[in-house]
């Protein structure tokens, strides 16, 4: 059984997520994302014997089986390897977003979750194939090298790919994107995305009192960034400071900088987050104030299901630019033709005493929404991305908390051990496994 193989060999799941974690792979720093790649296309090279591993034009990792079946499902399994950045001061001893931390229930630092967890589910799976702990067929890998932050989003390329590097089946293709959609309880729950809230962003940049009255206009945009246009290095801040986390987890409302923003002055400097890194929520906002006013870059984030012709409605008159192409911030919805897909009821009728299945939309976005809007149309019909996977979503009652893009990042072991089990059950259901 799968289930066995999973179970009795979880401890080599484990040791790759650990190796992964020691490499960090921070988005702003490509180089080093390149080497945690290098890292996985030597485990595929030498695990994957009948697979073509390469990288392409955009720096991802692709492993593709020699012979594919075009008359049957092909699923291909992605997960993004690059991570956010993480302030040391920020992290609750003993916990640091750079020096591993693990005891039997957990393994805490940053990427373990988003997305290490499921880039180590794949390395998993090629090291049970090597094995012969089981057979795969027509499954793909896919590692994405810049899922995170602003400017270009790499699994554009992939998509652009579908049907060509990409093998496209005539029946279905899935694509489960492997994020953190677990949530941590006496039993656990598996998050299963069918829809994912858009993620656009956008630059102002204009005196504060002006920024002042875009934020009050624009009720469905979060601040995530303000930064004063000019050098700030001489100037003596008061630090006002908030627990943080992924941009599309904490409401406007709950966001101190939406607050400090809508109190300002004329001559009120403030300084918080970082342009590149717009989907996460500062910890540390800092104030102050100038003999005359000065402008100010802010970043706004939309988190929503709106569309973008909604989004240009909002945004009308207002001078702006954009930090994420609009072309590929759109949400998807795929809901009413996955309840008619045959995988549907192979979920449905999942029984699992540990894990809890529950379907809903996912609050941020990630590769599959770029995937599929950046997909050929004619390939969309018989397209299904489906986000799943392993990594922890953040725990924000635990005392510390654990905040996948905040502080204390963590993987929860037994509920990853679960969720893997159900992913190959999945797989083994879908004719992949055998």
């Amino acid at each position: 059984m799968i289930t066995n193989s999973v179970s009795d060999n979880y401890s080599h799941y484990l040791s790759f997520l650990r190796q992964l974690v020691n490499l960090p792979s921070v988005f702003t720093k490509p180089e080093s994302v390149k080497t945690a790649l290098l890292f996985c296309k030597g485990i595929f090279e030498k695990n994957l014997d009948e697979y073509s591993v390469f990288f392409d034009k955009e720096n991802n990792l692709i492993a593709l089986p020699k012979n594919i079946n075009l008359q049957e499902n092909i699923t291909y399994l992605s997960a993004h390897i690059d991570t956010v950045d993480a302030n040391i001061s920020d992290w609750d001893t003993p916990f640091h977003p750079w020096k591993l931390y693990e005891d039997e229930k957990e393994i805490v630092a940053r990427g373990v979750s988003d997305c290490k967890a499921g880039v180590a589910y794949q390395l998993f799976l090629s090291f049970l194939l090597k094995n012969d702990l089981l057979k795969l067929e027509n499954v793909g890998f896919m590692i994405t090298f810049k899922e995170e932050g602003s400017g270009k989003k790499t699994s554009v390329e992939m998509a652009k790919n579908m049907g060509k590097e990409l093998p496209v089946s005539q029946k279905s293709n899935y694509l489960f994107v492997l994020e953190n959609t677990v949530q941590v309880a006496d039993k656990s729950t598996l998050c299963i995305y069918t829809s994912e809230r858009g993620n656009y962003v956008i630059k102002i940049t204009d005196d504060i009192l002006k920024l002042q009255q875009y934020v009050k206009k624009l009720t469905n945009w979060n601040p995530v960034c303000i930064l004063p246009k000019g050098k700030t290095d001489t100037i003596d801040w008061l630090i006002k400071r908030q627990n943080g986390g992924h941009a599309c987890s904490v409401k406007r409302s709950d966001n101190l900088l939406t607050q400090v923003i809508l109190e300002a002055q004329a001559n009120s400097l403030i300084q918080a987050g970082e342009v590149q890194n717009f989907a996460t929520i500062p910890t540390n906002i800092r104030v102050s104030s100038a003999n005359n006013s000065k402008k100010h870059i802010l970043i706004l984030s939309n988190r929503s299901f709106d569309s973008l012709s909604e989004i240009h409605n909002q945004l009308k008159d207002i001078e702006y630019e954009q930090v994420k192409d609009f072309a590929i911030s759109e949400g998807l919805n795929i809901e009413e033709k996955f309840l008619k897909n045959n995988i549907s009821s192979i979920i449905n009728n999942y029984e699992d005493d540990n894990l809890n299945l529950e379907y809903t939309y996912n609050i941020g976005a990630s590769d599959a929404s770029i995937i599929y809007n950046s997909l050929d149309k004619s390939y969309r019909k018989n397209f299904y991305p489906i986000v799943l996977g392993p990594g922890t979503r953040s725990q924000r009652k635990l005392n510390p908390q654990r905040l996948t893009h905040g502080k204390n990042e963590t993987f929860d072991k037994e509920t990853g051990k679960q969720v893997i089990i159900f992913i190959s059950e999945l797989l083994k259901k879908l004719n992949h496994i055998q």
